[in-house]
């Protein structure tokens, strides 16, 4: 018999924000030394990469743990069923959009107006993340990139003859993806580059969405682009970099995170 999992009191449910008393609580904290931190995540989820581009950005530690949708998590709330999952002490945040609202404010300085918190809001599994994850895994030719992207790195002689053909015979199942997503909420309030002309639109002549420099707006849209663009290669992602006049933005941000550090190193608490 397995043994039972240990679970927090009730937290935040998906776009409820926490409690008054407990952003007072983080605000007290010191988030990049001394507080204990734990981010529950997968390389492969795109709000994983948001809230990693908000931490790795401003310099915040944190353990990286393992954790999938629906997993039973020792040690935290696991009625909040989705990921990421981020434990701050003693106190957990669910739903990525919360945690760019919650730590947005503290680590850039400044509050986020309600055009910004409205434009982050849009960057979800019904607005621009999930259309895009919807055009990418339910066309032929997002599923080829996406699987020579993440197959490039197999060099065991086992899968060489495997190897070139593996994109092609996994493009051939976006007939059955693209009818599972018509059963999912994912791109429910528009396709991804409608999304992107609001994002361009919002981003007019700025070097940035705040202006002369990077804040919680930009890193959210970073952190998704970059898992389309540079994890999946998702030719829907490029489209709507190229066609929006987003490219400039996205190179900007790429450059000024990684010279913090790249989403894809782990970046462990102290």
């Amino acid at each position: 018999m397995s043994p039972p999992v240990l679970t927090r009191h009730a937290t935040n449910r998906e776009g409820m924000d926490i409690a008054s008393e407990d952003v007072q609580k983080l605000q007290q904290l010191d988030l990049k030394s001394g507080a204990k931190i734990k981010l529950y995540q997968f390389d492969l989820s795109p709000p994983a990469w948001k809230v990693r581009a908000l931490l790795h950005y401003y310099g915040v530690p944190y353990e990286s743990i393992a954790a999938y949708p629906g997993q039973q998590l020792e040690g935290v709330d696991s009625k909040y069923r989705k990921i990421p999952k981020l434990v701050i002490d003693d106190m957990q945040i669910n739903d990525s959009a919360v945690i760019f609202r919650t730590l947005g404010p503290m680590l850039s300085g400044e509050p986020l107006t309600a055009e910004q918190v409205e434009l982050e809001k849009r960057n979800n599994i019904k607005g621009l993340l999930g259309a895009l994850e919807k055009e990418t895994f339910s066309s032929y030719f997002g599923i080829v990139a996406t699987t020579s992207a993440l197959t490039s790195d197999w060099t065991s002689w086992r899968y060489a003859l495997f190897k070139p053909f593996a994109p092609y015979a996994a493009g051939l199942l976006f007939p059955l993806l693209r009818l599972f997503f018509t059963r999912l909420p994912h791109g429910r309030h528009g396709t991804s580059l409608e999304h992107g002309r609001v994002y361009q639109e919002a981003l007019g002549s700025k070097s940035f969405f705040h202006g002369d420099h990077v804040g919680p707006l930009d890193l959210s849209l970073y952190g998704t682009f970059a898992c389309f663009t540079g994890k999946f290669q998702s030719p829907h992602s490029d489209a709507v970099l190229a066609q929006c006049g987003l490219r400039e933005w996205y190179e900007r941000v790429d450059a000024l995170v990684n010279a913090v550090r790249p989403l894809d190193q782990s970046m462990p608490a102290e």
